[in-house]
């Protein structure tokens, strides 16, 4: 819990700058800003916490280990997370391990990988959306490095064919550098070339953008078949259910009960 002048400071700040503040000091999921989480794969059922802490630490500095188990019965799933106090540990037990060491009563080598969501956070990756299609490297350098050292900077442009806009990814060497940037820019900044201010965000993380493709890929199924389902009912919508048009066997059909409409059928 902060202390009441923290509180206070809080208060003061500008809304995402309080959320980072209490993010670095609370931690994420209670642990340190700088510890890291990995997810650990192909781990026997029986082995205990104590079994895979006592592994992990021999090859690196870690602060606890958890097996993942079924709600109901208890029982491991097979797999677990590693809390290691900063990322250079966590490389540590990830090149040590990962793909290169196979347990007893496992059938695959271990997978020891960053849970989702942590690079993302360690990285302090943001999106920056509705860029002009010309917009250029040194121009996205100029504007974004006011606020800390870019680490890293892809710019994806949008086609020439379409207008729809480009898009950027950016990473700074710290948290504090990337949230400066969402305040100063976020839905305020326009870039020349630009009708529309900057998206300036943090990066999905792969389980969020994954989540995302499924709910589109619901969405347009879903539009297929209510549009399917209205071209039905416009073309058989005037028919008696159950009714097929009589066919005279001159190449015309005589057709009943649709309105503001008579077809004359030869024969008998």
């Amino acid at each position: 819990m902060a202390e009441d002048g923290g509180d206070r400071d809080h208060q003061q700040q500008p809304p995402a700058a309080a959320a980072a503040a209490a993010s670095d000091s609370a931690g994420v999921e209670g642990r340190s800003r700088e510890s890291v989480k990995l997810f650990v794969g192909q781990v026997p059922k029986q082995m205990s916490e104590a079994e895979l802490a006592a592994m992990f630490r021999s090859v690196a500095l870690v602060d606890e280990v958890t097996v993942i188990r079924d709600r109901v019965t208890r029982v491991s799933r097979g797999c677990c997370f590693v809390i290691c106090p900063s990322r250079e540990e966590a490389d540590k037990a990830v090149t040590t391990y990962h793909n290169k060491r196979t347990l007893p009563g496992a059938s695959s080598p271990l997978q020891v990988k960053y849970a989702d969501g942590e690079l993302e956070r360690l990285e302090h990756k943001l999106f920056v959306g509705m860029l002009p299609k010309n917009v250029t490297h040194a121009e996205m350098t100029d504007l974004f490095s006011k606020y800390g050292n870019i680490k890293d900077l892809q710019i994806l442009r949008g086609s020439q064919q379409t207008s729809k806009a480009g898009c950027a990814f950016l990473k700074y060497e710290t948290k504090e550098q990337a949230v400066a940037a969402i305040e100063a820019l976020n839905g305020t900044h326009k870039i020349e070339g630009s009708s529309v201010p900057l998206v300036v965000k943090w990066a999905d993380t792969e389980k969020e953008r994954q989540a995302r493709k499924a709910q589109k890929a619901q969405f347009q199924s879903s539009n297929m078949l209510n549009a399917n389902a209205m071209q039905q009912n416009s073309v058989f919508g005037g028919l008696q259910m159950g009714y097929v048009p009589q066919y005279n066997g001159f190449g015309y059909q005589v057709y009943y009960g649709i309105k503001n409409e008579v077809r004359l059928g030869v024969g008998p």
